[in-house]
């Protein structure tokens, strides 16, 4: 059984975990001293707590009575749901938790009343991307963002309207 639950300030147990999936799934695909710098830049506790002053909804996601990844997502000024972070360990993937995490955020948008939920994929993540697509999403743009230290992403942002 898969179940959400808020992150309740456990900032060390979301950059822990965060760590892990993170080695798993984007070594290959940024590299590894990437992949350490957005961890600092985006799951020190100072940027969680500001997030969580901006309203961003934080959420462990469990399987099995198990942490398996996590979600974070707001409602933005122009009306759409940011889905800023949905990931999951490599042992959880392809059991149709992704599926019900996204379900969750289209279901929070519809009930806040917003048009669309979108948020931003790295082009190299190829398992992401189809997983997106298969969900309803659209490619709507690219974009590249310097994230600073000579870093960028390079992503293809992607929207899932709301009816």
């Amino acid at each position: 059984m898969t179940s959400f639950h808020s992150i309740n300030n456990q900032f060390q147990q979301v950059l822990q975990l965060a760590t892990k999936i993170w080695n798993d799934n984007y070594n290959g695909i940024i590299s590894q001293n990437q992949i350490d710098y957005m961890l600092d830049m985006m799951y020190n506790p100072k940027r969680i707590e500001h997030d969580l002053d901006e309203g961003y909804q934080w959420e462990f996601i469990s399987h099995d009575n198990k942490v398996v990844g996590y979600l974070a997502y707001v409602v933005k000024n122009d009306n759409r749901v940011f889905l800023s972070k949905i990931y999951l360990k490599t042992s959880a993937q392809g059991l149709g938790i992704g599926k019900l995490a996204l379900q969750r955020v289209k279901n929070f948008a519809k009930k806040n009343n917003t048009t669309a939920v979108y948020l931003t994929v790295n082009k190299g993540n190829t398992k992401g991307i189809r997983a997106y697509k298969k969900s309803g999403f659209s490619i709507i743009a690219e974009e590249i963002t310097d994230i600073g230290n000579g870093y960028v992403m390079d992503d293809y942002v992607f929207e899932y309207q709301i009816s």
